[in-house]
């Protein structure tokens, strides 16, 4: 059976690329006589990122491009077909035309002959409307409105998503879902480096708490600032490093409002922010680290928490239903938005920590994380291939 993956997210969205990546990953470590054959295709505004050179290094995956038909006659033909009809000309013209099943199917009307498996990453814009435009909010519910409407199988991250999509989306009730725990899933080679070294090259402390979330309205990096400016005030400094993307598409005063909370609590010496980071210096961060900070207010399924959970590292998050879902080991739960019940969690968690990285727990992690990709690949093949076979 061949399938076709959609790279998701890009560098406005690193978790989406995150997405694309575990899977691949997963379905790598099968055996090879239970590995599908892929097909990557990936969008015209991630064609100049780099991920191509990444993806095409993985066992049984190929880039979609023309088939070899002997001339671009067909393919020239086909794009012009495609562009003035909106439609798909018949014939096997892309290696994506071989495929039997596409995933993730993120949108209504996706071209192409595959059956689609639909995917929703979470339905944050109903829990938090005030972060979205009403523009953003209207196009999103007629979006998937019509989605819904289309046959196939919905897959979810979570069982919280899950009950989401039913009670935002009732008249929906048949329309069958299934749920797809996606895990964090390493190559030997993301080991290679030594971390301390990574973070010495970043002029990091050798101890530090990491939060490793994108500067997005509902990360929680505010509740995060506070309990280390209540900290401060008691005369307790612990260091925060912060990766991910500064940018929020939809405001500019979040980032502004971030750094008035440094400025007002004064910890801009503690707090280091240093923007997106390669995938393995990043891991390296991970290993590192004291502590991992999950402060979100919204998950759909928590990359962040999953990357902790692989690694053995102890990890202080929100008490959100998705997070105790996940449910990780080493976890340390405080109330959600309570920045006076991370500061006490966070103080107790630190006070307890190695601050070296422990490697047995590593190894350990890592051996789960193997045990516990292989199930998520296998997790996968099951729902594709019912939806090849039209099943639910």
């Amino acid at each position: 059976m061949k399938i076709l993956i959609y790279l998701t997210g890009g560098l406005h969205w690193i978790g989406g690329v995150q997405y694309t990546r575990n899977l691949l990953r997963a379905l790598a470590l099968l055996p090879a006589s239970e590995r599908p054959q892929l097909v990557l295709q990936i969008s015209s505004k991630n064609r100049l990122a780099g991920f191509e050179d990444e993806f095409r290094t993985y066992p049984n995956v190929l880039i979609d491009a023309p088939l070899k038909v002997g001339h671009d006659t067909l393919s020239k033909l086909r794009r012009a077909f495609r562009k003035l009809s909106g439609r798909e000309l018949q014939g096997k013209f892309l290696l994506s035309d071989e495929c039997v099943v596409a995933f993730p199917a993120k949108g209504p009307n996706i071209p192409g002959p595959s059956q689609k498996i639909y995917w929703v990453p979470d339905f944050q814009y109903k829990h938090f409307p005030e972060f979205f435009s009403s523009e953003e909010l209207k196009s999103r519910d007629a979006m998937y409105n019509r989605m819904f409407a289309e046959p196939g199988i919905l897959v979810l991250s979570s069982e919280a998503a899950k009950q989401d999509f039913h009670r935002f989306f009732p008249q929906f009730e048949e329309k069958p879902v299934r749920i797809l725990h996606f895990v964090s899933t390493f190559a030997p080679d993301d080991f290679a480096a030594d971390p301390l070294s990574v973070c010495t090259r970043f002029a990091l402390p050798n101890e530090f708490v990491y939060l490793p979330n994108q500067l997005w309205q509902h990360k929680g990096h505010d509740t995060a600032f506070r309990a280390l400016g209540i900290l401060k005030q008691r005369g307790i400094q612990i260091p925060l490093v912060c990766t991910g993307s500064n940018e929020d598409y939809r405001t500019n005063e979040y980032g502004r409002h971030l750094d008035d909370l440094l400025k007002s609590y004064s910890i801009h010496g503690q707090t280091l922010r240093l923007g997106l980071l390669d995938r393995r210096d990043q891991i390296q961060l991970y290993r590192q680290a004291s502590l991992v900070l999950q402060p979100s207010r919204f998950e759909g399924w928590s990359t962040t928490v999953e990357d902790a959970r692989a690694l053995g590292k102890t990890i202080v998050l929100s008490d959100i239903d998705v997070h105790k879902e996940q449910n990780p080991a080493n976890a340390v739960f405080f109330a959600v938005d309570d920045h006076y019940d991370l500061a006490e969690k966070l103080l107790a968690a630190w006070n307890q920590a190695s601050h070296q990285p422990r490697l047995e727990n590593e190894r350990l992690a890592r051996r789960e994380a193997v045990e516990r990709s292989l199930r998520y690949a296998r997790d996968f093949l099951s729902i594709a291939k019912a939806a090849a076979a039209g099943r639910t």
